[in-house]
């Protein structure tokens, strides 16, 4: 049932019913020949005033002024009351009546309700084709059958029409239907997009203050106790922390953004490899000498595949700002095999901070360390290694380039 047909179907009587249920009763009347004023004979013998027979009539046929919010109902009712005075009166022909019952039941009902009042509309031609047969004086099955044969033609077309115009409504709203789920979903797909162009324009440059402010932290706390260094120290660490806590806002706002369309995604912004040059510059202006190597063909990656990637270089880049110092070095290496790709981070001291080190708070996002860091790297369908070497510490990866398990898995609650 169309929203339409749902909106009528609660209405009841309207103004204009005032107008349209006399009217069907008095064209009833007239047809018949009811409306001389002259006496109406019964097929029981006595005749009937006219004025009392025909105000009854238009009583009756009020039942019409629910033909919206009941069709099925109004037209068994009508149909009842019509055969009722047909069998009684002798030039009774109820045909207006019925037949604006049966448009409403083809317009606004299921065929299991629209198909039965068709057949039964055949008892009201039956009846008034009858009547007509008696009036004429011809009573034979063949005068019968083809009376009664126009008024049910009358029934049959009416029955169409209302059929015809329920398929067109119903077309109609399913179009509509179709053109609001797909504004909703295009009304979806650009609040995706803004959620992701808002995360790549302000993400990586506030990852890129984090790092650097960390960076020149590690400067200040090196230099003399003064007031004003500790000043500087104390502005740089408020910097970090609040720069953390507005990262982890903005991956939750985004993240609501994303979400609204009921994806349950959480991730706000597919973040690839490709755009760690972001934390490579932050992190060179930080003091830390990175250098990427890569070899082999650049080959296009699923997303859970591109995104471990990318948090592996995130992960040890904070890292190494954390607890290797100003003027370490760092070294990415991306090896690119046919169906995979060969990840290794490695900086040149150990992880043992130095004295007077603070440390640095990690960038939203960026998981729960190297725990967090492995889960993601094995969720999507690779393999990870971490620890201390001669110098320094490594972290490596070996990645499929397309996910072994064909979904974007990410750890819950990561963004």
């Amino acid at each position: 049932m169309s929203s339409a047909d749902e909106v009528e179907r609660d209405s009841g009587p309207r103004r204009i019913d005032l107008l349209v249920v006399p009217a069907c009763a008095a064209a009833d009347l007239f047809v018949s020949g009811l409306l001389t004023g002259d006496p109406m004979t019964t097929t029981l013998g006595p005749t009937l005033p006219s004025w009392p027979v025909m105000a009854v009539i238009a009583l009756a046929y009020g039942v019409l002024a629910w033909r919206r919010s009941h069709p099925w109902l109004t037209f068994l009712a009508i149909l009842g009351v019509s055969l009722a005075f047909g069998l009684v009166l002798t030039q009774f022909q109820p045909i207006i009546g019925v037949a604006l019952a049966l448009l409403k039941v083809a317009r606004r009902s299921p065929a299991r309700q629209a198909n039965p009042a068709l057949v039964l509309a055949a008892f009201a031609a039956l009846n008034s084709g009858w009547t007509a047969t008696r009036i004429s004086g011809d009573d034979s099955v063949f005068a019968l059958i083809s009376i009664s044969g126009i008024f049910m033609s009358l029934f049959t077309l009416i029955w169409v029409i209302g059929r015809r115009e329920r398929r067109s409504r119903v077309r109609t709203q399913q179009e509509k239907e179709r053109l609001l789920a797909t504004a909703q979903e295009s009304l979806g797909q650009q609040r995706q997009q803004i959620a992701r162009d808002l995360h790549d324009i302000l993400s990586h440059s506030m990852s890129a203050m984090i790092l650097q402010s960390a960076g020149a932290k590690a400067v200040s706390t090196k230099l003399d106790g003064t007031t004003e260094a500790k000043q500087v120290t104390e502005a740089l660490t408020a910097i970090e922390s609040t720069g953390a806590e507005s990262m982890r806002e903005l991956h939750r706002l985004l993240g609501l953004l994303r979400t609204a369309d009921g994806q349950g995604e959480s991730g706000v912004a597919r973040l690839r490899l490709a755009d760690v040059d972001t934390l490579i510059t932050a992190t060179r202006h930080g003091g830390l000498v990175v250098q990427l190597h890569r070899e082999g063909a650049v080959q296009p990656l699923d997303p859970s595949v591109d995104l471990a990637a990318y948090h592996m270089v995130q992960e040890s880049l904070t890292n190494a700002m954390k607890h290797a110092g100003r003027g370490a070095v760092v070294d990415i290496y991306e090896t690119w095999e046919p169906g995979e790709l060969q990840l290794q981070v490695r900086s040149s001291r150990g992880l043992a901070p130095e004295a007077g080190d603070a440390a640095v708070p990690e960038p939203a996002g960026s998981g729960t360390g190297l725990w967090g860091l492995r889960e993601r790297v094995q969720l999507a369908g690779g393999s990870f290694e971490s620890g201390p070497v001669d110098g320094g510490f490594v972290t490596s990866a070996v990645l499929p380039v397309r996910s072994g398990r064909g979904t974007n898995v990410e750890p819950e609650g990561e963004s």
